[in-house]
């Protein structure tokens, strides 16, 4: 039996949640044969209901013995985030810990099993995603937590065994409208710890010291774990560091910002007791997420499909492949719809600083016109740049610019499988769009 508040979900024997948005579903949750209805409202439906004073509390308490008896690790933070849970979830399955990850790129146990349509999920489909887990016979669920989930109450209720701030820059500020807002909501993370209240900061973050709460057990990526030496190369990264010991690990992870990402796991998966010495020894078998700078060899050049979508990930990326070496960096990048624009230009004029060639495309352009968004972007670019609107179009004249040991970027969209043009979703992957054009070349 399962508490739901979308009634599509809805089967014999569940109940099903009324609050002010889902109101006009009880009839089809009825239909479907949920077999009570609770809700806060003073109103009685055609099958048994019940009557309560906060929906989130009573998901809560009737999923306590569930979230009681199973470890849950979350990460917030602008970027890093899917990279870092991933991370966990392959250390600690391959070390014999059973973990689910739940995220950007869908609910993982054992591999993908579904996809997911928030970085978080609403209430009732996280709450019954961990019980799948737990009856699945996982020990940890680890999970993204995004800001809009936390101001939204997604993850009420929940407590976790230790959390991770990987950074915070500027982003979704169509939706907080300013920085203290966005830092304000990622904060509300740090009194949602129990147990040893593990939570690992990142001392390169400007913003840390805003995450520290004196409750907690405060790890620090820069002084609790510092970082010797960091050799990358196209074929993997080796990194140098000292925890209470100084370890030497190689990696199949390109760039810097992976190292944090790494550190922040490992001390994750450290710090909740876990053999640390049997990941050492393995990790240089972890790999990236899907859609995080995923490296594709193409006539001794190299391409790169990455999910970078805010100026500080295009930041990252960019001056990571620009150490690598290279005759000339050619960039693809568009910016969403509807999304925040003050972004645009400084992303653009980012691309072009660090990039022999830019192509500006179209991302998810959703219902705003595509030259609006254009224009927008080409206020902050310099240098040699074109637009090719058509992202296939894009990405096909940027592979005939490759020749001897270039790199093409292709941010944006990452593990994404469609593109939003208008109220249509079309099917879409930057991945399998290049490798098909590389393959019939």
């Amino acid at each position: 039996m399962h508490l739901w508040m979308n009634s599509k979900y809805v089967s014999k024997n569940d109940y099903f949640l009324v609050n002010e948005f889902n109101e006009k579903y009880v009839s089809e949750a009825i239909k479907n044969k949920a077999e009570k209805i609770i809700t806060q409202k003073n109103t009685t439906y055609d099958i048994t209901t019940i009557k309560v004073d906060n929906i989130n509390s009573y998901f809560k308490d009737f999923y306590h013995d569930i979230t009681n008896d199973i470890k849950l690790i979350g990460i917030t933070g602008t970027n890093g985030k899917t990279t870092t849970c991933y991370l966990i979830y392959q250390m600690l399955n391959m070390i014999g810990v059973k973990t689910a990850y739940i995220g950007t790129i869908g609910f993982y146990i054992n591999g993908k099993i579904m996809d997911l349509k928030n970085t978080t999920p609403s209430i009732d489909l996280l709450y019954n995603l961990i019980m799948e887990a737990k009856e699945k016979d996982c020990k940890v669920v680890v999970m993204e937590v995004s800001s809009h989930a936390l101001k939204q109450k997604r993850v009420d209720g929940l407590l976790f065994d230790a959390i991770a701030v990987t950074n915070v820059t500027r982003d979704h500020l169509d939706y907080h409208k300013n920085m203290n807002d966005y830092i304000k909501s990622k904060k509300l993370l740090t009194n949602m710890l129990r147990d040893k209240k593990i939570c690992i900061l990142n001392k390169k973050d400007k913003y840390y010291k805003q995450f520290i709460n004196k409750e907690n057990n405060n790890y620090l990526i820069g002084r609790d774990v510092k970082i010797k030496k960091v050799i990358t190369n196209l074929e993997n990264t080796i990194l140098y560091f000292k925890d209470k010991k100084n370890k030497k690990v190689s990696l199949q992870l390109v760039g810097d910002f992976n190292v944090y990402n790494y550190l922040m796991a490992y001390k994750i998966v450290e710090e909740l007791g876990y053999d640390t010495n049997l990941i050492i020894d393995k990790s240089y078998l972890l790999n990236e997420p899907p859609g995080r700078m995923q490296k594709v060899i193409y006539n001794k050049n190299v391409i790169f499909v990455d999910y970078a979508h805010t100026p500080d990930a295009v930041l990252k990326v960019l001056k990571t492949v620009k150490k690598l070496k290279n005759s000339g960096i050619i960039t693809i990048i568009g910016c969403g719809g509807n999304r925040d624009k003050t972004k645009r230009p400084i992303m653009a004029n980012i691309a072009c600083k660090y990039s022999s060639y830019v192509i500006f495309t179209n991302d998810n352009p959703r219902d705003e016109n595509e030259k609006s968004i254009m224009i927008d972007i080409i206020k902050g670019a310099k240098g040699k740049y074109e637009i090719i609107y058509d992202r296939r179009k894009a990405i096909k004249k940027a592979i005939e610019l490759l020749d001897n040991k270039k790199i093409l970027m292709i941010l944006g969209k990452g593990h994404e499988d469609y593109q939003i043009i208008g109220d249509k979703k079309y099917y879409f992957n930057d991945l399998k769009t290049m490798l098909e054009i590389i393959t019939n070349k």
